[in-house]
Formats: structure tokens, C-alpha cells, sequence
């Protein structure tokens, strides 16, 4: 191979070096410029790698930020509706929220007294407001699949829906003096095999008699003010607002409440079907909810909280039969508790009473149909309440 220096001279080589190098450099300056405008509109912008990280530092690289979570769907919970006050803690969590807040969107499925059961067993319903009575003990029997998980209701002082009355003409005329006197007379009372019926024989054995010393007329709770206009009555065990609607109307004198004659009995709870019962989270977000709808309720109609009051009225007023503010102003408040813990020994020694008087045919170990502590965690979290 020839090299260059031999053919040239040094300084010849050099100087056609750099005459070729400038020439070049030239043409590249130009076709630069030529290309830059092009390529600036056409050419997508480069992006800078990421920096790495010295592999000595121990540091991988940053993470991605994590996507938001996905909105939760709120759960469909579906609730018997008969109209009652005792279930105000439901509609109140309903108006005001608190079981939007939870993740739940509440749907009131209406339903007679008694199929609020059969509607929880058939998958229905998830949720019911039941009374304790003859009838809930013998579905039990039969082994449904439900489960009682708080306070629906119960007599406490001063807060009593149901009560003893007398017609007026028989307390006036000395005829009336105390449950002593009432042999053989006709007492009105609701359905059969009911809480009514036991506080009724507590009273009763009072004054030395019992449940069958009197004639026992089942009717309806509004069907007892004409019966006590036309004297087909004589007494009942009454409920709220028709007490103070008869009491109003000079048809009645008002005699003890429910918890001067058994304190603190249990008279309804809160029922659980299959999926609520199995769900424990969504159970517990229930009860959180419906237990801050109960606090509201106690704060108006028992504790009588003027603003508390003029918020859950309207409620009431909307979501039950009492359309009139002013019952709710002057009628004895259903009794809910603001933990609501229900008091099981009331259930079961009320299950004794209606095995007693034939009502229940077959005993059940009532615990294995209660579970507590699905509402003791919602008070937990929320705190004991505060009266």
C-alpha cells in the first residue's frame, strides 16, 4: 500500500486536508439549514430518557404513580317498610346520608306486618324491623336463616309507644280504681301472641289477677277509637299516637306506660336475612349507619333537642302514618336505644310466656338466632353514645 506522504509532500497533504474538511463542513452547514424547517413540523419531539440511577446507590427506579381506585359501586340493601316510628333509625340514616356516606344505597320495599319474615327468607328483603312475637319464635322453629343483630325498639323511661288505658266513664265514675277491678271486663289488644299481651298479664298479676280474668278483644290499634266510643270496650293496651288522639277526644284516661309495667322489655329488633348476616363489612357499615340515624332520632323525640327535633319530624312525618307534628310534639316516644343493644334475657323469657299460654309450640335457644357483634364493632367505631 502507497500512503499519502510519500506521494505528497506534508505541507501539500495538509493543506488538502483542511481545504477538503472546510469544504465539507460547507455543505453539511447548508443542507442543515436547508432540512431544519421541515423538520421542525414533521418530526414528533424527542423524549429525554430517564436518568438512571448509579447502580451503587441502592435505588431503583421511581415507581409510577399509582391510577385513583375505582369508585366503589354502593351496595343495594333492601328494607322492609311498614310505617312504623320504631324504624326512624333507617329512615333518618336514608334522608340525611349516612348510608350513602357508608357505601349504600338503601331501597324501602313495603310490605304488610307479616310478611316482612317470609319477605327476608325468600331473599326479598335483606333487612327487617320485626316485632318479638309469638309468630317470629315459631320461624324460628322451622329453622330459617335469619339472624336478630340490634335494638328495633324497646320500653324505656319515659319512651313507651305502648301503655294502659280506661274509658274515661269508668275511671269517673269510681269504677276504676287499678287492675284489681277489671275482672271479667273486655280489654282490647292487638294481634295475638304479641309484647302487648305479656306486659298486659304482668299488669294484671299486679293487681292478683291474670291474662285469663279478662275477655280479650283482638282488633286493630285504630279500630279501638270507635270500640271505645260506642263502649264495646272497656280497656286495652294501647299504642301510640291513638292514645293521645282518644285521650284528646275525652275517650280515655292513659294508666301506665310499657316500662312502668316491664321495664326496659324488648319489643322489636333489627333482623339480618342471608346476606347481610354473611357479609360482616357490609353488615357493620349497615348498623354504623342506621345506629347514627337512632342517636338522631333519641336527641329529638327523647332528649327533645329543639334543633334535632325540627330536623327529624319532617322525616318522620314523610316516611311513617303520623302525619300530624303536633302528635308527635304531645304523644309518648317509641322507645330506641342510642347503642343499640338489644335486650336478649327480655326475648327469651318472653319466648317462656307464649310457650306457657300455647302460643309457641316448640322452645328455641334463642341465642343461636342473635349475633351482636356485628353492632358492638358500629358502636365501637363510632363511640358510646353521648346523653
Amino acid at each position: 500500500m502507497v500512503t499519502p506522504h510519500v506521494l505528497f509532500p506534508t505541507s501539500v497533504c495538509a493543506r488538502w486536508s483542511m481545504q477538503r474538511l472546510s469544504a465539507y463542513l460547507r455543505l453539511v452547514l447548508v443542507a442543515a439549514l436547508l432540512l431544519a424547517p421541515s423538520l421542525a413540523c414533521s418530526a414528533p419531539a424527542a423524549t429525554p430518557p430517564p436518568a438512571a440511577t448509579p447502580a451503587s446507590s441502592g435505588v431503583g427506579a421511581p415507581a409510577a404513580p399509582a391510577a385513583p381506585p375505582a369508585p366503589r359501586e354502593p351496595a343495594l340493601v333492601r328494607i322492609t317498610d311498614i310505617q312504623i316510628t320504631s324504624a326512624a333509625g333507617s329512615y333518618i340514616a336514608a334522608a340525611k346520608g349516612y348510608f350513602e356516606q357508608e357505601g349504600i344505597r338503601a331501597e324501602f320495599v313495603p310490605v304488610a306486618t307479616s310478611d316482612q319474615i317470609p319477605a327476608l327468607v325468600a331473599g326479598q328483603a335483606d333487612v327487617a324491623g320485626a316485632a318479638i312475637n309469638a309468630f317470629l319464635f315459631n320461624a324460628l322453629a322451622r329453622g330459617v336463616s335469619i339472624k336478630m343483630v340490634a335494638d328495633h325498639g324497646a320500653n324505656l323511661p319515659n319512651a313507651s309507644a305502648g301503655g294502659w288505658v280506661v274509658r274515661r266513664d269508668l275511671v269517673e265514675s269510681g269504677a276504676y280504681r287499678g287492675p284489681a277491678d277489671v275482672r271479667g271486663w273486655r280489654v282490647a289488644s292487638g294481634s295475638p301472641g304479641s309484647t302487648a299481651d305479656i306486659t298486659l298479664d304482668r299488669f294484671l298479676r299486679s293487681g292478683g289477677l291474670r291474662y285469663e280474668d279478662v275477655t280479650l278483644v283482638q282488633m286493630t290499634f285504630p279500630d279501638m277509637i270507635p270500640a271505645f266510643a260506642n263502649q264495646a270496650i272497656d280497656a286495652a293496651y294501647w299504642q301510640e299516637p291513638f292514645t293521645t288522639i282518644a285521650v284528646e277526644r275525652g275517650l280515655v284516661v292513659r294508666g301506665p306506660i310499657g316500662y312502668d309495667i316491664y321495664p326496659y322489655q324488648q319489643i322489636g329488633v333489627v333482623l339480618f336475612g342471608n346476606r347481610l348476616a354473611g357479609d360482616r363489612e357490609l353488615g357493620t357499615r349497615y348498623l354504623r349507619a342506621y345506629t347514627r340515624g337512632v342517636r338522631d332520632y333519641v336527641r329529638a323525640m327523647l332528649d327533645r333537642d329543639p334543633a334535632a327535633f325540627d330536623e327529624v319530624v319532617p322525616i318522620l312525618i314523610e316516611r311513617t302514618t303520623v302525619k300530624d307534628r303536633a302528635l308527635f310534639e304531645k304523644a309518648i316516644p317509641s322507645g330506641l336505644k342510642p347503642d343499640p343493644i338489644p335486650n336478649v334475657q327480655s326475648i327469651i323469657d318472653d319466648q317462656e310466656w307464649l310457650i306457657e299460654h300455647g302460643l309457641v309450640a316448640q322452645r328455641v335457644n334463642v341465642l343461636d338466632f342473635v349475633d351482636l357483634s356485628m353492632v358492638e364493632e358500629a358502636i365501637r367505631q363510632l363511640g358510646p353514645a353521648q346523653r
